[in-house]
């Protein structure tokens, strides 16, 4: 039963619903107080808020022979009934929940000294909600506890909070270094402008990821003060990334000030050797350039792609040696036998001081040619790629499938980097990536992530995956379901406990969900469909559409979320329906391709005939179009 049917209309009365929440309930009654307090009227809400405040006081209050078992808390009931909600559930949960917020601090406060692990987590997360400025001292201890992951929402938590006395702790947590990087990316935030100078001195902090979200704090502080600190770092850091952002930081904070920079200063001084061979100095020239890919054809000059469009970088045409000479000597030795049989070949390369390339070189009718896909330095995060607020919550999910899907070149491996990277940062779980070869590199930050290549570390995705059925995974990682046997095992994977992120080549979030059922025999079909409905979570289709102004392109997405409404339709068959419920669930998160381009076109961040190109439905945007 999905948490927006109203629980009144089935004739039960809102005091009732918290029998299942008192000593001796069951785990129903939660769920039906979060139906009622969700999408109740406003007389339902209330009685369901006062029926809850009662039995929680009700229970705190009972003598200590007579205590409520942990097993029967009804503030921990509530908690562990709203799991089930995707985060803007919660999020809507937490806002009701607001409405009571003084009523329920003493509550919060005694749990939060008393309970530990995942129940102390779940109220920490309450807490973050309500942001309680009196909660404040029972979360500075939590700061200190050996449980890390509780220490980190429980500064998450303070960051939620206003005031002066919540800046002050973030500001103490800049001296743990195992709280660091989340206590200056809070600070940045808060905009917490006054805590400049003890964020500018983590400039020289051992850690590079540090470095990098110290620089993108004092991008947010935005003081001309700080250009001075920003060259130094841009011309001095050893780690490129950290150099690159900060050369970024100071020329925007400098144009914001009118601040002229000396182009000299911004240099770097630190020793950078130029590649040895054509090919990589090629490399790094399309680097240089803002490329995306690299093209090597013989008979046609080599070619970068730039936002979007191609541009020869010469006007002398590739002979076929010239081409062989450039292409042959990336290929790894272990790999040419299979190039020579196969014909064409995915593998990974590294140009030490440029940067990690993904190379598809393949056979054509003048020769060998070659696409080279620059890939950045550290994986892209969520807000720079644009996606949805709802994609975040991806990081509340603990098992299920989610699915990204578009054309090729679409921005679908960026997309599930950035998953993997927020998941990273945010959860201690064991993050298993299968890709073909391995792009983004992923870092030891909260999570631990192995990054498996097939190919080279195993032999196939379906071997993959099972061998990462036995490697303890909280995520698995699926860098193309491009056969039956893989959907098969990451539908299953997802349906028995792990969170399985993928990607399919469709252009919409229906089609993917079509393209999984009919990839199954005519037999199996209902079957997946049954397991689809329980295990979908969320499915994100992508285009990638040219700027208006200026460089570059912006994302354009689709999203599905598998709401119970959703999952009904993917049960019953019905996908030709799901379009519908898309638009008219927008509270929920989801967004059809035709509102995203036409929210970019209105925006100006697309022009019309590009969104006009791209649009299913074209008749809605003709209106866009110039006249005549």
């Amino acid at each position: 039963m999905g948490v927006r049917q109203d629980a009144e209309c089935r004739g039960q009365s809102v005091d009732g619903l918290m029998d299942g929440s008192r000593p001796g309930g069951n785990s129903v009654g939660a769920a039906q107080v979060i139906q009622a307090l969700m999408i109740g009227g406003d007389a339902a809400r209330r009685r369901a808020l006062d029926a809850l405040v009662e039995s929680i006081d009700a229970a705190d209050q009972s003598d200590e022979s007579d205590a409520v078992p942990i097993s029967q808390d009804p503030l921990l009931g509530l908690l562990r009934a709203q799991r089930q909600l995707l985060t803007s559930g919660r999020e809507r949960l937490h806002q009701t929940l607001s409405e009571v917020a003084g009523r329920l601090g003493p509550a919060i406060a005694r749990r939060l000294a008393s309970l530990e692990g995942g129940d102390l987590r779940l109220v920490i997360e309450l807490a973050r909600g309500l942001s309680l400025t009196s909660l404040l001292p029972l979360l500075q201890p939590l700061l200190d506890g050996v449980d890390r992951w509780s220490a980190i929402l429980a500064l998450q938590a303070i960051g939620q909070t206003a005031g002066g006395d919540a800046t002050a702790l973030l500001v103490q947590a800049l001296n743990r270094e195992d709280l660091r990087w989340t206590a200056v990316s809070l600070l940045a935030d808060r905009n917490a402008t006054e805590t400049m100078p003890n964020v500018v001195r983590l400039l020289g902090d051992p850690n590079p990821d540090v470095r990098i979200e110290t620089v993108r704090a004092l991008l947010v502080f935005g003081d001309g003060r700080l250009v001075p600190y920003l060259i130094r770092c841009a011309s001095n850091d050893l780690d490129s990334r950290v150099r690159d952002r900060a050369e970024n930081a100071a020329r925007r904070i400098a144009a914001r000030h009118s601040i002229q920079l000396n182009e000299a200063d911004l240099r770097p001084v630190v020793r950078i050797e130029m590649p040895d061979s054509p090919m990589d100095r090629l490399l790094a020239e399309a680097r240089q350039k803002g490329a995306s890919d690299v093209h090597v054809v013989p008979g046609s000059p080599p070619a970068f792609r730039v936002h979007g469009e191609l541009m020869d970088v010469s006007d002398q045409p590739l002979t076929r040696e010239a081409a062989d000479a450039l292409i042959l000597p990336m290929v790894p030795k272990r790999l040419r036998a299979d190039l020579e049989r196969d014909l064409g070949i995915d593998f990974s390369h590294v140009v030490p001081g440029v940067g990690r390339h993904r190379v598809n070189v393949f056979r054509e009718r003048r020769g060998w040619s070659a696409v080279v896909r620059l890939i950045p330095g550290e994986p892209p995060r969520l807000r720079d790629l644009g996606l949805p607020p709802i994609v975040h919550e991806i990081a509340s999910l603990n098992q299920g499938l989610v699915v990204v899907t578009g054309r090729s070149g679409s921005g679908k491996s960026s997309t599930m980097a950035a998953m993997v990277d927020l998941l990273n940062e945010l959860k201690p779980v064991h993050i298993v990536t299968m890709e073909d070869p391995i792009e983004y590199l992923h870092e030891r930050k909260r999570g631990l992530v192995n990054q498996r290549e097939i190919g080279r570390h195993s032999e196939s995705f379906p071997q993959a995956l099972r061998a990462a059925l036995r490697e303890d995974p909280d995520v698995m990682v699926v860098g193309e379901m491009r056969d039956l046997v893989t959907m098969r095992m990451a539908v299953e994977a997802a349906e028995t406990g792990h969170l399985v992120i993928a990607t399919l080549h469709t252009p919409t979030a229906v089609g993917a969900v079509q393209r999984l059922i009919e990839a199954f025999p005519v037999a199996e079909q209902q079957q997946v469909r049954l397991m689809l409905a329980d295990a979908l979570r969320m499915v994100i289709a992508q285009t990638l559409v040219k700027r208006r102004k200026g460089p570059g392109r912006v994302g354009a997405f689709e999203m599905m979320v598998c709401t119970p409404a959703i999952s009904g339709l993917i049960r019953e068959n019905k996908l030709s329906q799901v379009a519908a419920q898309m638009q008219i669930a927008r509270a929920d998160g989801m967004k059809s391709m035709d509102v995203a381009l036409m929210e970019l076109a209105q925006a100006g961040e697309i022009s019309p005939e590009d969104a006009y190109s791209k649009a299913l439905n074209k008749e809605a945007f003709r209106s866009l179009l110039p006249a005549g």
